[in-house]
C-alpha cells in the first residue's frame, strides 16, 4: 500500500482550536484513506506566525529544519512513499517537506499553495521575505493540488507552467451523523416563518464584516416574515450583536458556539442558510449547510462560487453588489418552492462533486498520474 506523509504547516490538524484549515486537512487524510492510501501525520511542527519580524522567521526556518533532520533519520530506513503539505502560504512557509523529500528522494506535493493579500500596504510586502520562502518550497513541488481558480492562476505566474499543477473540488464528509440532537426554537417564534441560519466565528476582520454586511440586510427585510439564528462567538460577539439592534429582537437568537453535531441539527431545523462571505477563500460552511438540504444566499466573492452554484443551490449577488444581495435574500425568503427545489438540488450537488468519495477519486487520479511520471 502506498504510504503518504501528511503535514499541514499551520496547525495540525488534530488542534484544539477549530478552524476550516485543520476541517480541510482532517477530510484530506480521510478521502486519502478512503483512496486506498496509508496516511500518517509526520509532523506537527506549527510554521505559521502572525508577525512577521525577521527573528521570528529565522527561529521558525531554524526549528523547521531541526525538526525535518530529526524526520529524514527516523523515516531513512522505510520511508514514506509520497510527502504531502497541505496550505503552505506567506504566513505559514513548508521548510520540512521539501528538505525531507529531497533527502529521502520521494515526490512532493502541495495541497492548496496560495498567496494570499495580507502584507500588502503602502506599495510594500511587509512578508515578502517569508512569501519567498513559501514560494521556493512550492518550486519543489512534483505536484501541486489547487482548489481555487486564483490559486492555480497564482503558481502558474510562479512556476512558469501548469505542468504540475491538478485541480480539486472543494470537499467535506457529506455523511450526515445519525440521530442528531433536538432543536428547540424559540417557542413564541411564528409558525411557518422561515427560519434564517448564519454560522460564523466573531473574530476581528472580514468576520466581523460579514456579520455588518447581514445584519444591514436584514435590517431591511423586517417587512417580511423571517427568524434569524446566529451561531458562533468570539472576542467581536458583543459589537457584532450591536450591528443587529436595528432589528426586532423577538426574531434573533443568538446560539453561542455549539458542537459541531447541534450545528449541523441546527441546519436541519432551519429553511435557509445565510453568510455573505465577503473575502472568503472557499467557505466550508457552505457544503455542510447543503449537505443538510439548505439553500443559500451569499455573495460571489472570491472562492464562494466553488462551493455554492448559482441560480441551482442558492442565490450569489457580485461582491459589491449589497442590494442584488438584499433582492436574494428577499427572494427566498418568500419563496418556499424556491428554496425547496435549490435545497434538494443542494444535496445532489455535494453528494456528486464535493463528497469524500468525490474527493478520493480526484486524490487517487492525480497521484497515480504522478507515480508514472
Amino acid at each position: 500500500m502506498t504510504r503518504i506523509a501528511f503535514y499541514a504547516t499551520i496547525k495540525p490538524p488534530d488542534h484544539h482550536i477549530a478552524s476550516g484549515d485543520r476541517l480541510v486537512a482532517r477530510n484530506l487524510m480521510a478521502a486519502l484513506s478512503l483512496a486506498g492510501y496509508e496516511v500518517e501525520l509526520a509532523s506537527r511542527f506549527i510554521a505559521y506566525s502572525k508577525r512577521e519580524a525577521r527573528e521570528i522567521l529565522l527561529q521558525r526556518q531554524s526549528d523547521a529544519f531541526v525538526q525535518a533532520d530529526k524526520l529524514i533519520d527516523s523515516l531513512g530506513s522505510d520511508p514514506p512513499d509520497i510527502w504531502m503539505t497541505y496550505h503552505p502560504y506567506c504566513k505559514a512557509p513548508d521548510w520540512i517537506g521539501p528538505r525531507v523529500s529531497e533527502a529521502l528522494g520521494i515526490p512532493y506535493v502541495t495541497v492548496e499553495a496560495a498567496r494570499t493579500g495580507q502584507g500588502f500596504e503602502n506599495g510594500g510586502d511587509r512578508w515578502a521575505k517569508w512569501r519567498l520562502e513559501a514560494q521556493n518550497g512550492i518550486r519543489q513541488a512534483d505536484l501541486n493540488l489547487a482548489f481555487k481558480p486564483t490559486d492555480r492562476n497564482y503558481l502558474i505566474e510562479l512556476l512558469g507552467s501548469a505542468d504540475s499543477i491538478s485541480m480539486i473540488a472543494p470537499f467535506i464528509d457529506a455523511t450526515i451523523p445519525p440521530n442528531l440532537p433536538e432543536i428547540n426554537l424559540p417557542s413564541h417564534w411564528r409558525p411557518g416563518a422561515p427560519v434564517i441560519l448564519s454560522v460564523g466565528m466573531m473574530r476581528p476582520g472580514k468576520k466581523v464584516e460579514n456579520f455588518r454586511l447581514l445584519a444591514s440586510a436584514l435590517a431591511q427585510l423586517q417587512a417580511l416574515h423571517w427568524n434569524l439564528v446566529v451561531v458562533g462567538g468570539g472576542p467581536e460577539e458583543d459589537a457584532i450583536q450591536e450591528f443587529f439592534s436595528e432589528i426586532d429582537e423577538d426574531r434573533l437568537h443568538f446560539a453561542g458556539i455549539l458542537p459541531h453535531e447541534q450545528v449541523l441539527a441546527m441546519m436541519s431545523a432551519a429553511d435557509l442558510f445565510v453568510w455573505p462571505g465577503w473575502k472568503e477563500p472557499i467557505g466550508m460552511v457552505y457544503l455542510e449547510a447543503q449537505m443538510m438540504g439548505l439553500p443559500v444566499a451569499a455573495l460571489d466573492s472570491m472562492g464562494v462560487s466553488l462551493s455554492v452554484n448559482h441560480g441551482m443551490t442558492g442565490l450569489l449577488a457580485a461582491e459589491d453588489d449589497h442590494s442584488g444581495f438584499v433582492d436574494n435574500l428577499s427572494t427566498l425568503i418568500s419563496h418556499p418552492l424556491l428554496r425547496r427545489d435549490f435545497g434538494y438540488a443542494a444535496q445532489d450537488s455535494i453528494k456528486d462533486h464535493h463528497s469524500m468519495q468525490a474527493a478520493a477519486k480526484t486524490l487517487k487520479k492525480a497521484l497515480d498520474q504522478l507515480a508514472v511520471r
